[in-house]
């Protein structure tokens, strides 16, 4: 277990230095000039030039990427270039936010599904299984930039129940964590209906039936512990997903989260932000996926050996 442990570790930490090395030359091979940016138009090329100066880019690109490298290596994740911020205090400050919104919003799903996709897989095709897959249907139809405009039309404008952006106590998560509810249960539902229903079929079910093993004992613990294995995989790329930072639903309703400070770095060419948001993105990513992978080695010996 311990080998595979590190295997996997250094595997993350190889993915992680791809993004953000992918990241750090994407930004800026993109064209535009943060410096145009941030002095007014009809600057003269003699401020900017000093704007790119105090900035850094004015520097080689390779000499860019050790100067970044090196400060990364020094826990430094550079200063912005918008009000001179530095960027992993202010990335950090965001992360509690989208953690927040993630975790409400998987346990939410992760309870909605779950008893419903057991529900529909007793019986496939019966009423209760028909209407599942009708209503998961919809809502996967239902784009989730849409969704969080009509909420918040409908439950803050006009109806007033809940406010409509920002952070300022538990009213504001609803409609957020509502729109991700409503966007993420779908795909987990349709997976625990097929994955029970694929698990009841199996030669162990039976043989379990035949020697008279209670069917509450059954479903709680042999047939659940052998449908989990690709549950854990759809929960763990949503749960990536949304503390990665959900950039549509947080920009829709002004989150202060990872997701919006992305996006706003990204209109702004704000360079170290955006690296420092990917940075933290791709870091909550891997290790979903890494704890992920270990949750597969403890159900199934046979990921180890593999």
């Amino acid at each position: 277990m311990l080998a595979f442990a590190l295997q996997r570790t250094a595997q993350m930490a190889l993915v992680i230095f791809g993004v953000i090395t992918l990241t750090f030359f994407a930004i800026r091979l993109v064209p535009g000039d943060p410096a145009r940016l941030m002095e007014p138009p009809g600057t003269p090329e003699s401020v900017l030039d000093l704007t790119r100066q105090k900035l850094g880019t004015d520097k080689p690109l390779s000499r860019q990427y050790l100067d970044f490298l090196s400060q990364l290596a020094r826990g430094d994740m550079g200063t912005s270039f918008r009000g001179g911020r530095p960027v992993a205090s202010t990335v950090l400050e965001s992360v509690p936010n989208t953690l927040a919104l993630g975790a409400i919003s998987m346990a939410i799903t992760t309870l909605v599904a779950f008893p419903l996709g057991i529900a529909a897989s007793r019986k496939p095709n019966g009423w209760l299984d028909r209407a599942t897959l009708a209503l998961s249907s919809i809502a996967q139809a239902t784009p989730g930039f849409w969704l969080g405009v009509m909420l918040a039309l409908l439950f803050a404008v006009n109806l007033r129940w809940f406010p409509a952006i920002g952070n300022a106590g538990w009213k504001s998560y609803v409609l957020p964590v509502a729109t991700l509810v409503i966007s993420l249960f779908p795909l987990q539902i349709r997976a625990v209906r097929q994955a029970f229903i694929e698990t009841m079929g199996e030669g162990f079910v039976r043989a379990a039936r035949a020697r008279g093993l209670s069917e509450r004992r059954l479903l709680g613990v042999h047939i659940t512990k052998v449908a989990a294995i690709p549950l854990i995989t759809i929960i763990g790329l949503q749960a990536g997903y949304v503390l990665g930072g959900a950039i549509v639903i947080e920009s829709i309703f002004n989150w202060p989260g990872i997701g919006n400070l992305t996006l706003q770095a990204i209109s702004q060419r704000d360079f170290p932000m955006i690296q420092g948001t990917v940075l933290i993105t791709a870091v909550v990513f891997t290790l979903i996926n890494f704890f992920v992978d270990l949750t597969y080695a403890a159900l199934d010996p046979r990921v180890r050996l593999r």
